[in-house]
């Protein structure tokens, strides 16, 4: 499958969505608030897959180890009917800290694995959650 293809999966767009949202709600209080009171009218307002009639369980803890994207995927996906949306409270750092490159690469949902000059790199992380 080539990038193109693979950039064009469900699970791809899926994480590109979240990780969007994700980073809109870190930056403004207003979209935190909007994902607490509806998290369900905002996970699909966001563009993320939501099935008919499930219920989207908000997770705003500080995850202890990085969340991976397959962790993220297989939460959101684990049980029919219910959605866990893991958004923490806050980034695990400064995002005033990130270039203008680096802010582009976690809206755009980067795939460590594939980074130019990482050979080595084989796991896939969210990286909202681990710059």
């Amino acid at each position: 499958m080539s990038d193109k293809e693979l950039d064009q999966t469900p699970e791809r767009r899926f994480i590109e969505a979240y990780s969007d949202m994700v980073m809109a709600v870190w930056r403004d209080e207003a979209e935190a608030a909007r994902l607490e009171s509806d998290p369900r009218g905002y996970a699909i307002a966001a563009g993320l897959t939501v099935a008919d009639g499930a219920e989207v369980v908000l997770d705003r803890s500080q995850p202890s180890e990085v969340l991976t994207q397959e962790q993220v995927l297989a939460d959101w996906n684990a049980t029919p009917g219910r959605h866990v949306l893991h958004v923490p409270g806050t980034p695990l750092i400064d995002l005033s800290e990130l270039t203008e490159d680096e802010l582009d690469l976690v809206a755009a949902g980067y795939n460590a694995a594939t980074a130019p000059g990482n050979n080595n790199n084989n796991h896939n992380n969210v990286i909202v959650l681990i710059v």
